[in-house]
């Protein structure tokens, strides 16, 4: 079945293509693109393909953790696709507020609250473990800022791929996961880098040193939560409600099973030398009555819990595939050979080089829109080129 939609012609978009376009996957990814494509002018079409919209993300599934990172990515995602993001959660009577700090608990019975500011995380490991620990704490993350950088070029911002011996050491992929954590000054603060590694979805003493760069987003952006009016807290899945929306106002049409070649494909895809991620078990928690309280993660197991009090448990103890949380990074080589985003047929997923967080696959979604939109009409939609303009006059290349 096709239901045509006629596109938007409001004064910040027009229809450029007269065809739709169908967009396969109705992951957080394929709502992205879709909404960011349909903005741009082009008569859309989202298939999600038997999953709820926002697939493993989606409200009923209830996995969205109320904990946001990288808010940037959702900020740009509202902003490129109508009103920006402020304005519709004043809409929804919602707010982004900076969240508690994490407690981190050992198998000694210790625990360490950690901040995500850099000065506030050296005061407070000063005072936990000495200056010299802090100091060593704060050089290591530091040393990831580089590769952080590199991930941003390839695969986050930009869709390079990593060629060189090079490349490779910038992206830390000829250093373990365990090789970063040794240099972490404490066990606790080793045992806290190590745990990033079932967080992805591997438990491989190979998992690449990339996967430190985690502390780094948020060291850098910050951790946040959403709450309502009142100040309670709300469930991150409230965004994805807001992406719906957002979908409608773009005049998306959300049509289950065609038989359309896709524009962009947005199902996670693995590849025949590719393992599945290792997904947490999922435990809903009653919903908060209180202030929120600070995100718990437990590392006395074998395996890391998170819990976010009045919201929900992730416990990588009980953890299992599930391709729908994206490709495991067991070793460098199975990060280099995640699927590029620029293809033959464009493709966004947790699959993609940026890996599986949200603000990843919000990431995937505009660099394929990005090559989608020139490739059918010759215009550069990307952030760089000043000069573009939704819904201008095509130039063709």
């Amino acid at each position: 079945m096709i239901i045509t939609i006629r596109p938007p012609t409001d004064e910040t978009s027009s229809p450029i293509l007269s065809g739709m376009l169908t967009i396969r996957g109705g992951t957080l990814a394929g709502m992205a693109t879709a909404a960011r494509l349909a903005k741009l002018g082009h008569p859309v079409r989202l298939d999600p393909a038997g999953e709820p919209l926002g697939g493993r993300w989606a409200p009923e599934a209830g996995a969205l953790p109320p904990v946001v990172t990288l808010p940037a990515t959702w900020r740009d995602l509202f902003k490129k696709t109508g009103r920006p993001l402020d304005a519709e959660l004043a809409r929804a009577g919602l707010a982004l507020v900076e969240a508690p700090p994490a407690v981190h608990r050992f198998a000694d019975g210790s625990e360490v609250e950690l901040p995500t500011e850099r000065g506030r995380q050296f005061a407070v490991l000063t005072r936990r473990y000495g200056e010299a620990v802090a100091g060593r704490w704060r050089d290591t993350l530091d040393a990831l800022d580089d590769a952080w950088l590199a991930a941003r070029r390839f695969g986050v911002e930009r869709p390079d791929a990593p060629r060189t011996a090079a490349d490779r050491r910038a992206l830390l992929l000829d250093r373990t996961l365990d090789d970063v954590a040794d240099r972490a000054g404490h066990p606790h603060l080793a045992r806290l880098i190590q745990d990033l590694a079932p967080v992805a979805g591997t438990r491989s003493r190979r998992a690449p040193g990339l996967l430190a760069t985690r502390l780094v987003v948020e060291r850098t952006f910050g951790r946040w939560r959403l709450v309502d009016g009142a100040g309670l807290p709300q469930p991150g899945s409230r965004l994805v409600d807001l992406l719906a929306d957002r979908l409608a106002t773009r005049r998306v049409a959300v049509v289950d099973g065609t038989d359309d070649a896709p524009a962009v494909d947005c199902r996670p895809r693995r590849p025949r030398w590719a393992t599945a991620a290792l997904a947490p078990a999922v435990v809903a928690g009653p919903p908060a009555s209180g202030p929120a309280e600070a995100e718990i993660v437990d590392h006395t197991g074998a395996w890391p819990v998170i819990h976010w009090p009045g919201a929900l448990t992730w416990d990588f103890t009980r953890a299992r595939p599930d391709l729908a949380w994206g490709l495991a990074p067991r070793s460098a080589r199975a990060v280099l050979r995640r699927p590029a985003v620029v293809a033959e047929v464009p493709a966004a997923s947790a699959c993609s080089p940026a890996g599986p967080e949200p603000w990843a696959e919000l990431a995937s979604a505009a660099l394929a829109v990005y090559e989608t939109h020139e490739r059918l009409t010759g215009e550069d939609s990307r952030p760089t080129n000043r000069e573009f303009r939704p819904g201008g006059r095509r130039t063709p290349r």
